[in-house]
């Protein structure tokens, strides 16, 4: 009895251990964000372009993302993060203004034996596309007299007209940070925490020249494993 007892044991315990050395090769995540945008920041205040960034300050946006990585060893991933986070007023303005992130790169994940608990480091380099517009109520319209043909159409100053301005830039962002995921269990990880460095670099709407912008990025959300290795 004792002896089958024993053998019983082993077998739970060399169990356990592979369970946790056990692995998703394929991870997809869906989460929240939430984003600090300082696009005044890293520039002197003499040049052009800061000057033109100026006219925006530092604000914040929220919105989600979608991550697929690829683990190809254990510990070694690739990720493909792609997001979106978006605010309906800048300097108190009604302007809505969406940005878009889509970068890959290199992530490792430290898997400890026996553990729930896996952090991960990551840096990823891609693109931003950004977006932002407004609408603009203006002074003068078109009157039409209906009785000639072709009617004329006279600008009256008095009549007011709305218009949408919309604008956008593409240009470079970069991800750097980490988080950590909780095991539930062997197919979902819960993320309470994930903490980026995100920048972005945007032409200015001014000048058209690149700037840097130093951001900070927040992510929770759930995080599902396939394929087990």
């Amino acid at each position: 009895m004792r002896k089958g007892l024993f053998v019983i044991g082993a077998v739970l315990l060399s169990a356990l251990v592979a369970s946790a050395d056990e692995f998703g090769k394929y991870e997809a995540f869906l989460g929240y964000d939430w984003v600090k945008f300082n696009p005044s920041s890293s520039c002197s205040k003499t040049t052009s372009t800061c000057i033109s960034a100026g006219f925006l300050p530092s604000f914040n946006a929220n919105g989600g993302n979608g991550q697929f990585v690829y683990n190809f060893k254990k510990g070694f991933g690739v990720a493909f993060d792609f997001g979106a986070v978006t605010k309906g007023e800048l300097n108190h303005q009604a302007i809505d203004a969406t940005v878009f992130n889509f970068v890959v790169g290199p992530r490792y994940t430290f898997r400890f034996h026996e553990s729930r608990f896996q952090p991960f480091v990551q840096a990823l380099f891609g693109g931003a596309y950004s977006t932002a517009s407004t609408q603009l109520d203006i002074l003068g319209g078109e009157v039409v007299t209906p009785h000639i043909f072709p009617p004329p159409r006279v600008i009256n100053p008095n009549l007011p007209f709305s218009t949408r301005f919309v604008t956008s830039r593409t240009g470079e962002a970069m991800l750097l940070g980490g988080g950590l995921d909780i095991k539930i269990n062997k197919r979902v990880t819960f993320r309470p925490i994930g903490a980026d460095w995100y920048m972005t670099r945007l032409p200015s709407l001014l000048t058209g020249n690149h700037h840097n912008a130093n951001n900070f990025r927040y992510s929770v959300g759930v995080n599902f494993l396939f394929g087990e290795e």
